[in-house]
């Protein structure tokens, strides 16, 4: 089927760039862990909420037009449509962050090497080889303000998503499922008192995507720490370099 394949491609490629190894790319297996955890969590919980509307029920002497009724005026917008989103726009910030990161290093890596920064080691050992390649990376990336930069509105971008979806989940869905239901319409007279049925593991799927949120925005804060400070120390590394050389 072409659309399985282009599935098949789109993980592919996903999973390539993934495994780049690079040093001021620390994390990015964890990033992609993130995303695929997030996909596979709602993924699971998904299942409590598939048959919310049979769930909805109303007490009394009430019509199921009137049970409908009470339920849309109870959910008023989509709980399972909100997750979904959330979760193609961190796969999308993902996807987007690391396409452009890896064509800057393959631009950054065709570059032809300064020489005051290949004059940094002169050794020809196979360890030291290794080091040096390490060095001239994260070298390429404090150089380039536009790699530095889509890095820093990623975690950005990724905690301000998460922070929405976190007031989103704790202010509207959860009070959902905490607060009394009493219904009462034009066309349907009450109050009636209305409960939802399983309602102990809708809360408990709301609280994991409550607690994996604040883990991912957690881990935003300290790489978007982490980041400026790696890029502040090697900066003033490179200019002590430099001046050294001139004097």
């Amino acid at each position: 089927m072409p659309g399985h394949a282009r599935l098949q491609g789109v993980v592919a490629t996903i999973i390539e760039i993934s495994k780049d190894p690079t040093n001021y790319y620390t994390g990015r297996m964890l990033w992609f862990s993130f995303t695929f955890l997030y996909m596979s969590v709602v993924y699971v919980v998904q299942i409590t909420w598939f048959d919310l509307d049979k769930d909805f029920q109303c007490h009394g002497n009430i019509s199921e037009a009137c049970v409908a009724e009470c339920y849309e005026n109870h959910f008023t917008s989509p709980i399972l449509g909100v997750w979904y989103v959330i979760g193609f726009v961190f796969f999308f910030n993902f996807f987007m962050m690391e396409s452009f990161a890896s064509q800057g290093v393959q631009k950054g890596n065709e570059k032809p090497k300064k020489e005051s920064f290949k004059e940094m080691s002169s050794d020809t050992d196979n360890k030291e080889d290794s080091i040096k390649t390490r060095k001239d990376q994260i070298f390429y990336f404090t150089q380039n303000k536009f790699l530095l930069t889509m890095y820093l509105v990623y975690f950005l971008v990724q905690l301000s998503v998460h922070l929405i979806f976190l007031v989103i989940l704790v202010h509207y869905q959860l009070p959902l499922l905490k607060k009394p239901i009493w219904c009462s319409t034009l066309l349907c007279l009450g109050p009636y008192a209305c409960v939802i049925m399983g309602t102990q593991e809708k809360v408990m799927s709301i609280i994991l995507l409550i607690s994996l949120s604040v883990v991912i925005m957690t881990f935003c804060i300290m790489f978007f720490l982490y980041t400026i400070h790696v890029y502040l120390v090697l900066r003033n590394r490179t200019k002590k370099y430099r001046g050294s050389v001139k004097s």
